[in-house]
């Protein structure tokens, strides 16, 4: 082909038809550049295809951590739900606002409200690769990205309850720790195959204990506090979890139909 070209070239100043030839040359050129910006634009389109498909990818990764994160989170919740519900009873009990339950409610709100600690632990995997690789930019949508940026830094900035509520938890058993076998739940000694209690008046006696131990009760209240602030972050980052995904299938929706 360039022979050609230059084959006409040649003809057409052997004849000395140099207007002629400026044109072709002119004509040539545009050609050159017409060529040169066609394989400028098929690079771009597959360069372009190339991290699209890296983006659905990133997104379908990111869609499996944030669906079993949303799983883990719920049940989280539904668990630090009850056990708020426990200890407030239990405190309300000890305050006189309710009447005193039966033996096995207030063994209930000891085991599975003053001692429980929930927190969620979540998957963080596909966005820590998305960060470590320096892909971050390959996810198009402002807002989804806005979304995960305000996402993990909650995350990363972690529950700073986490240490005083442990203390405090500690700080409960140890209290209890005289009257824990007497008080404890059927459903935990039955786990250890420990033979079931059965002496109504000494569960009297270790609930009456109990229920003068102030402390437990001031350690119990500021415990149930932080769940409670605990379970609001919780919330919080269970509807930034939907707003994520939310998006996320959209995404990928548009990425399947282009």
């Amino acid at each position: 082909m360039i022979k050609f070209f230059r084959h006409i070239r040649k003809s057409l100043l052997m004849k000395n038809q140099t207007g002629k030839y400026f044109k072709y040359a002119i004509g040539e050129i545009i050609l050159v550049v017409i060529g040169i910006l066609i394989a400028l634009q098929i690079n771009n389109w597959n360069e372009n295809r190339k991290r699209t498909n890296q983006e659905h990818v990133i997104l379908r990764s990111l869609k499996s951590d944030f669906k079993e994160s949303e799983k883990r989170l719920q049940h989280t919740l539904m668990m630090q739900k009850n056990s708020l519900a426990r200890s407030i009873s239990l405190i309300s009990v000890y305050e006189n606002k309710i009447p005193m339950p039966i033996n096995d409610s207030i063994k209930m709100y000891v085991e599975y409200g003053a001692f429980s600690w929930y927190r969620a632990e979540l998957v963080t995997g596909a966005y820590d690769a998305l960060i470590n690789t320096g892909d971050s930019d390959l996810i198009k949508n402002g807002e989804l990205n806005r979304l995960l940026a305000e996402y993990f830094s909650i995350l990363n900035a972690g529950f700073e309850d986490q240490e005083t509520s442990m203390f405090l938890l500690n700080r409960l058993q140890i209290i209890a720790e005289p009257i824990l076998l007497t008080l404890s739940v059927p459903q935990l000694r039955d786990r250890i195959e420990l033979e079931q209690n059965s002496d109504r008046a000494k569960e009297a006696e270790a609930i009456k204990f109990l229920f003068e131990q102030k402390a437990f009760f001031g350690h119990l209240y500021n415990k149930t506090q932080l769940e409670d602030l605990r379970h609001i972050i919780q919330k919080d980052l269970m509807n930034l979890i939907s707003e994520i995904l939310e998006i996320i299938d959209k995404e990928l929706k548009t990425i399947k139909n282009d």
